[in-house]
């Protein structure tokens, strides 16, 4: 194993097929170890040039092997070989080059749908062996819900490589996601996430069709692109897409939130990051018992319902609607309990003694 002296600060290579902000600005908060991401694109107009830091851009894995052993860190982070067949190919760069500099291998596992039903037997039967070489290797795998979990206990990981922590989504940064107070709140519903069927567009565009005459002053507005705009039309709905650096007064301005996701053959959701980031604002949220977004919210800071279920969105939303003691109840609790949990600078604190502990020193 590579030796570092105290007077050497360890690099961790992350290797990344996009690149964007939430994945990227959390990585100052690192202060032992020096974090080098290597992307491959940056798809998704959120990042400055000045915000990209220390990233490398690589143009091929034979330039991203390159640069690796150039480079020559401490610790390499591979991608999840469930994610896509770049990322795979990422992966088993990742190994490759992590024994050549005989350094420690570490990755993150966010997949949760069960790979059989997501892939097919054919596909999971390949990729199931894979996981399993790749995770035999590696020192350290993140898991970021239940789901993950399963994936990689169903190849034989060995439970003690395991821990649950939102590794590379890294959490909330709550010193830009918080309550502001010069922002004036509005009559308004906010939906955040894309427009298409994974989010539970539709149903969200029944319960409100429910709801509308009762609430004639209140606004909803649908955060977001995708195939099916053209079901918000009218009856007081808009949608637009909103930059990552207008979301805090966007949900500042806004009663309360909905992410009304559904599972779906190849998807579920994973996190729920946009429930998390209104939470840190301070705005209850309404959402779906959804893939892993139980393990996220509780009925302490928000409203959880079936899924596909339009009468039960109906029924949250009028109660939200309704109740301001009740909302005001709910933001409350909710920007402490993303503080304690979720906050990305000690989420960052914490991998980094973790990371730290597995470099020999």
């Amino acid at each position: 194993m590579k030796k570092v002296t105290t007077s050497h600060k360890p690099t961790l290579a992350i290797l990344t097929e996009a690149i964007r902000f939430d994945n990227q600005d959390a990585l100052k908060y690192f202060e032992m170890i020096q974090p080098i991401h290597f992307y491959e694109s940056a798809p998704y107009g959120d990042l400055k040039k000045e915000e990209l830091g220390g990233a490398i851009q690589y143009t091929d894995l034979k330039d991203l092997e390159n640069k690796l052993l150039e480079l020559k860190p401490d610790i390499i982070q591979g991608a999840e070989p469930y994610a896509s067949k770049k990322a795979l190919k990422l992966c088993l760069l990742a190994k490759k080059v992590a024994q050549k500099l005989n350094v420690p291998l570490i990755f993150p596992m966010l997949e949760n749908r069960p790979v059989e039903k997501r892939f097919g037997k054919i596909t999971a039967f390949f990729l199931k062996k894979v996981l399993k070489n790749y995770a035999d290797q590696a020192k350290m795998i993140f898991y970021l819900n239940e789901g993950a979990r399963q994936n990689l206990l169903a190849v034989g990981v060995k439970p003690e490589k395991l821990k649950k922590l939102l590794y590379g989504i890294w959490g909330v940064q709550t010193d830009i996601f918080k309550p502001l107070s010069e922002v004036t709140k509005e009559k308004k519903i906010l939906v955040m996430g894309r427009l298409d069927e994974a989010k539970g567009v539709p149903y969200v565009v029944e319960a409100w069709q429910k709801i509308k005459d009762r609430f004639p002053d209140v606004n909803i507005f649908f955060s977001g692109k995708g195939e099916l705009e053209n079901l918000i039309q009218g009856d007081r709905m808009s949608h637009g897409f909103v930059k990552n650096s207008d979301l805090p007064k966007l949900i500042n301005s806004s009663l309360f939130t909905i992410t009304a996701s559904v599972t779906l053959p190849r998807w579920e959701e994973q996190v729920g990051m946009t429930n998390l980031q209104a939470l840190a604002c301070g705005v209850p949220v309404l959402t779906t018992r959804s893939g892993a977004i139980p393990e996220y919210i509780n009925d302490q800071v928000g409203i959880l319902v079936p899924e596909r279920d339009s009468a039960a969105l109906a029924r949250a939303m009028t109660k939200l609607l309704e109740d301001d003691k009740l909302r005001y109840n709910l933001g409350v609790n909710a920007r402490n309990y993303i503080v304690e949990h979720f906050d990305a600078k000690k989420t960052v604190q914490l991998t980094e003694q973790i990371i730290w502990d597995l470099i020999e020193y």
